[in-house]
């Protein structure tokens, strides 16, 4: 950036927010990538290949920590929501859904309408078992988008927003619970304090004392907010530029990064993450119409 537009008082863009959801079983991912505020995209990710491919963009909110790629990396399950003069007054679907795509596409296979942003989406439990966090009432699927082979499992106690649903899914991804979070109301100027945040550990190999991820969440007023560290590696690994969005495992037992609005992975040998190696940037897309293939559209 030039003098004169740091004179001016203008800032720089900020990267894209990215976030990520790896299949249980497969060695696929997809990432939401989230700018501006009101516009995500979807990429899917080969993790074998590193090949990436771009699917749909979405114009509204998709609640990323309340979706789950199955473990078989072909469905996605996903909570969004949709604020214009015409959702807020369509009784048929409403202006706040659960549905289930094909990733990384976002046409609707099945679809639960849910008509307000508390709880929904949900939780593959198995292939083609859904857990649903939906309560019964609002339970029912749109009649032109009924799940097909797919088993569901409603929730009767569904509550809150992103929390429960983004504990479990932790829990299922293999993140381990080291302490309990704790916070406080402190008033609706002050929101929330944490008094002891939930802190995660995730072995490069489960069950051994191998390196490991360790993620710490807390809620701070109503910003919350995840940090990452790498412990046991033979020296202090240096992680690729920020702000640093996710931090994780693929299935080769690489190190895989979310940061800057880019995608990084980086080898462990016998300890030591070696350097990170940039595999895709994601700053520059902008959203465009993308026509989704026929599989796409079919169970």
């Amino acid at each position: 950036m030039t003098d004169s537009l740091l004179s001016a008082g203008m800032r720089p863009t900020p990267p894209p927010r990215l976030s990520l959801d790896r299949a249980e079983r497969a060695p696929v991912a997809v990432i939401f990538r989230r700018g501006p505020s009101k516009r995500v995209e979807l990429i899917k990710w080969n993790l074998t290949s590193d090949a990436f491919e771009r699917g749909h963009w979405f114009h509204g909110r998709i609640y990323e920590k309340r979706s789950h790629l199955s473990p078989d990396g072909e469905l996605l399950v996903y909570f969004a929501s949709k604020f214009t003069r015409h959702s807020i007054a369509d009784d048929e679907y409403t202006y706040a859904w659960t549905a289930v795509s094909r990733a990384p596409w976002l046409t609707a296979l099945a679809l639960w309408p849910k008509g307000d942003c508390w709880h929904g989406g949900g939780i593959f439990l198995a292939k083609r078992t859904l857990w649903l966090n939906h309560k019964p009432e609002v339970a029912t699927p749109h009649p032109s988008h009924r799940p097909i082979g797919l088993r569901v499992v409603e929730n009767p106690g569904a509550c809150g927003e992103d929390e429960p649903v983004y504990r479990q899914r932790l829990d299922r991804d293999g993140w381990v619970l080291r302490q309990e979070w704790s916070t406080e109301w402190q008033g609706l100027s002050r929101g929330f304090r944490t008094v002891q945040p939930d802190v995660r550990v995730k072995h490069q190999q489960p069950g051994t004392d191998s390196i490991a991820i360790v993620l710490q969440r807390r809620i701070d007023n109503l910003s919350y907010r995840e940090h990452f560290r790498v412990d046991g590696a033979s020296s202090e690994p240096e992680l690729p530029p920020g702000p640093l969005d996710w931090l994780d495992w693929d299935s080769r037992g690489r190190l895989i990064a979310l940061s800057g609005g880019r995608v990084w992975a980086a080898a462990v040998v016998e300890r030591q993450v070696q350097r990170f190696t940039e595999l895709i940037d994601l700053r520059d897309d902008r959203p465009e119409e993308r026509e989704p293939p026929a599989s796409a559209r079919a169970w």
